[in-house]
C-alpha cells in the first residue's frame, strides 16, 4: 500500500507519497484540474490510499477520487507546530494516514449534494442579516434610543430619531440592505418549502413537532443519512449536545464540548423551543421533568436530545412521527406486564 498526502488549494495542490514503512517515494506539485490531479494520481502503481483535508474543495476531490484509490479519507486538519510549507502539511497527512491516526469527515456521493449547498447558501444569509440588524441597532445605541422586537427594523421613521446627517445616511444604507437581505431569506424558504415535496426524507421529518421545512432541509444536508450513526448517543455528539467528562486516576476533572456540528446543535436547539409550543410529547415530558425537581436547562437540553434521538429514528424506520407512540407502547408494555404476572400467579 502506497499512501498519498494531498494539500489542496485553489490553484495547485502538492502530493507526498511514502511507503508502508514512511518512506518518502515522491513529492509533486500539481495544477487543480481535473485532468493534472487524475493524472497523477493515476500514475502511482498498485494499492493506494489517499488523504485530504477539509476544505472548500474537499467534496468536488472526493467525487473526483473516490473510485481512483482504494481507500480514500476527508480528514479534520490536523494540529500543526513549527514551520509550515505545503511538502510539510502534505507529507504529514500521509504518515498520519499511514498510521491510522487522521480524524476523518463524512463526505458522500448522493443525492442531497445541491441540497448542502443551498443550505449553506441559507446560513450565509441569515448570518449577514444578523450582522446587519447589530450594526443597525448599534446606531441608536449610541444615543439610546432602545428599540425592541421585529417592528423596530421594519419602521423607518425612526433613523429621523438620530442626531447627525452621517447616521441617518449608514442607518438608512442598512435598512435597504436588511430588505434585500431579507427578500433573499424568502427565497431560500421557498426552495426548502418545495423540497418538502421534493424528498420523502424530509417530508417525513417535517411531521415530528418543531422541525418545519427549513430545519429538515438543514438536517438532511447536514446528516445526509442516519445509518451513519450506530445509535443515537453518536448522534447526540455527532449534534454537539453531550460532552465528554476527562477522567484521570479516577478523578473527574471537567467537561469537554466534543467536536461536531454546529449548525446541528443550533437546529435542535431552536426546534426544541418550537416542538413546546403545543401539548406534544415533547411538552409533557418537559413539564414532568420541572415538575419533578430539574432545572430549566437540564429540561431543555433533555428535550433538544429527545428531539435529535426522534428525528434519527424517525428517518430510520421509513415512517412519519406518530405523538402518542411512546404513551401507547408504554401502555401496551404494563398491559402485557399484567397479563404475564397473572399467568404466572395462575
Amino acid at each position: 500500500m502506497k499512501y498519498i498526502g494531498m494539500d489542496a488549494h485553489s490553484r495547485e495542490n502538492f502530493f507526498v507519497v511514502v511507503d508502508k514503512k514512511g518512506r518518502v517515494l515522491r513529492t509533486q506539485s500539481v495544477k487543480t484540474t481535473d485532468a493534472s490531479i487524475l493524472e497523477f494520481v493515476r500514475s502511482i502503481n498498485g494499492r493506494k490510499a489517499l488523504a485530504i483535508e477539509e476544505c472548500s474543495l474537499a467534496h468536488w476531490l472526493y467525487l473526483l477520487l473516490k473510485d481512483e484509490v482504494d481507500e480514500l479519507v476527508v480528514c479534520q486538519p490536523p494540529s500543526h507546530k513549527g514551520a509550515k510549507t505545503d511538502k510539510i502539511d502534505a507529507e504529514k497527512i500521509a504518515q498520519l494516514l499511514r498510521c491510522g491516526m487522521l480524524k476523518s469527515v463524512f463526505h458522500a456521493d448522493s443525492e442531497y449534494t445541491e441540497l448542502r449547498t443551498l443550505v449553506s447558501g441559507y446560513s450565509d444569509v441569515v448570518q449577514e442579516i444578523v450582522r446587519a440588524k447589530n450594526r443597525y441597532k448599534s446606531l441608536f445605541r449610541r444615543v439610546a434610543i432602545v428599540g425592541d422586537g421585529q417592528k423596530f427594523y421594519s419602521n423607518k421613521e425612526i433613523i429621523s430619531d438620530l442626531k447627525t446627517s452621517v447616521a441617518m445616511f449608514v442607518a438608512r444604507n442598512l435598512s435597504a440592505q436588511l430588505e434585500v437581505l431579507e427578500q433573499q431569506k424568502e427565497e431560500y424558504i421557498k426552495q426548502f418549502e418545495a423540497n418538502v415535496g421534493k424528498y420523502k426524507d424530509i417530508k417525513r421529518l417535517t411531521t415530528i413537532p418543531g422541525i418545519g421545512p427549513v430545519r429538515a432541509n438543514q438536517i438532511v444536508a447536514i446528516v445526509v443519512t442516519p445509518h451513519r450513526f450506530q445509535n443515537k448517543y453518536h448522534f447526540f455528539s455527532y449534534a454537539m449536545l453531550t460532552n465528554h467528562n476527562q477522567i484521570s486516576g479516577g478523578k473527574l476533572y471537567g467537561h469537554q464540548r466534543v467536536h461536531g456540528q454546529k449548525a446541528l446543535k443550533a437546529v435542535f436547539k431552536s426546534a426544541m423551543f418550537a416542538s413546546m409550543r403545543s401539548q406534544t410529547s415533547f411538552k409533557r415530558k418537559y413539564d414532568s421533568m420541572i415538575a419533578t425537581g430539574s432545572t430549566q436547562k437540564g429540561a431543555r437540553n433533555a428535550i433538544a436530545r429527545t428531539l435529535a434521538a426522534t428525528v434519527l429514528g424517525v428517518w430510520k424506520s421509513g415512517e412519519n412521527y406518530n405523538d402518542k407512540y411512546k404513551e401507547v407502547t408504554q401502555r401496551r408494555h404494563q398491559t402485557n406486564c399484567h397479563s404475564d404476572t397473572k399467568e404466572s400467579l395462575s
